[in-house]
């Protein structure tokens, strides 16, 4: 799937940038539901039924708190993938012990986002010191389902193509985002950037689908492929049954630890 960038849009994103909400916010933008992980379970829960059932949703994505408040956040993914039928993002802003990963899977996250500057470092966490940290993650959850978030200003313009094509090498999907400010880079190289970073999806062969809702609010790219009833319908389905699949296999993984643990008498 090759993504093209929408002017509009780029601009738009110039002067009032994607802004993730915080882990207090219960937000829905376009086809995502964004849920911050540290809100009570049953009170958004309910809240999130009534506008799912208004109105249809590609996404729901959940902003973790931090390591000390991840496993009360995982009871609400636990919740939320029990009693819907969406793909599930989650997002934590620090780096976890590797353990957690598979915590995070088997709790019911399809997609995880570790971005860059959860080490801090921008620059130094694009080094190969931290890239086996990420593919460890990734090969917790399925292909593609890893991803690692930039903004424009972390680094140079060298550095964040350098960056894009690393993690893309190991497995792991960059998804750049505008940051507040364009730090002293005009629309030229920002557009530059983007087309970079759609151009290197393509050539990796990147699944992108399940982040397309994402991708619409919080970057200048779209799908240029048509559309159409009998495409959206086949799209539609082939999406459910990906999801199932996925659901399936989580289930096996889960009852093959539960199994594990019974034997070992724990």
């Amino acid at each position: 799937m090759f993504l093209s960038i929408n002017s509009q849009r780029l601009q738009t994103l110039i002067e009032e940038p994607f802004i993730l909400p915080s882990p207090r916010e219960l937000r829905r933008w376009g086809a995502v539901f964004f849920i911050g992980g540290d809100l009570p379970v049953f009170e958004t829960l309910e809240t999130m039924y009534e506008s799912h059932c208004q109105e249809a949703t590609g996404l729901f994505h959940v902003t973790f708190s931090g390591r000390s408040e991840l496993r009360a956040n995982l009871e609400l993914v636990r919740q939320i993938k029990k009693n819907f039928s969406v793909r599930l993002m989650g997002r934590i802003n620090a780096a976890l012990p590797e353990a957690h990963f598979e915590q995070l899977y088997l709790a019911g996250l399809d997609i995880l986002d570790i971005p860059l500057r959860a080490f801090g470092d921008a620059e130094r966490s694009a080094s190969h010191d931290q890239l086996p940290y990420f593919a460890r993650a990734a090969a917790v959850f399925p292909h593609w389902s890893l991803i690692s978030s930039l903004t424009t200003n972390e680094m140079t313009a060298p550095e964040l193509r350098s960056t894009i094509d690393a993690v893309l090498n190991n497995g792991i999907v960059p998804l750049l985002t505008m940051a507040p400010g364009t730090n002293g880079r005009g629309r030229d190289e920002i557009t530059a950037l983007f087309a970079y970073l759609s151009d290197a999806w393509h050539r990796h062969e990147v699944a992108l689908k399940p982040l397309l809702p994402l991708i619409h609010v919080s970057t200048p790219l779209e799908s240029s492929e048509s559309s159409g009833l009998l495409r959206n319908a086949i799209g539609r389905f082939h999406d459910r049954r990906t999801l199932v699949t996925g659901n399936l296999l989580r289930h096996l993984r889960t009852s093959g630890a539960e199994a594990s643990f019974e034997s070992a008498g724990l």
